[in-house]
């Protein structure tokens, strides 16, 4: 099927920002890889699943871009697209994926010293009446 210009842009501007969308992703597992240090099975685990997320982005991308049809130029704007990204606000989106991470971290300490409070409490109590009764 011919395609005007006009759609190849198009089609070649779907494949820029689906690349810029699977840096995301990518930026995303690699700051999960940071925070939790995981095993080498574990790697290789999430590895699969980028790959797979990833090929399924593309895939519905270039479906609803271009009925399907895979082209040379999809190629050169997904790299170009994950290249824009890594090059511009990778750094910035790691430094928020990161700060976000720390705070629900510190938020979630706080409700679990909050809502343990009265057991720690209790323990507390017995454990001071445990000690008058052995001594």
């Amino acid at each position: 099927m011919l395609m005007s210009t006009v759609n190849q842009a198009y089609v070649f501007l779907a494949t820029v920002y689906t690349g810029m969308i699977v840096g995301f992703i990518y930026d995303f597992n690699r700051v999960i890889r940071r925070i939790f240090k995981p095993r080498p099975w574990v790697v290789g685990v999430m590895d699969l699943l980028f790959w797979l997320i990833v090929a399924g982005i593309v895939f519905v991308a270039l479906l609803y871009a271009n009925d399907g049809e895979v082209r040379f130029y999809n190629f050169i704007g997904l790299a170009m697209g994950w290249s824009l990204y890594l090059l511009t606000i990778s750094a910035w989106v790691i430094k928020a994926l990161s700060l976000m991470y720390r705070t629900i971290e510190k938020g979630l300490k706080g409700v679990i010293k909050f809502v343990s409070w009265p057991f720690r409490a209790l323990l507390n109590f017995f454990n001071k009446i445990n000690g008058k009764i052995k001594a």
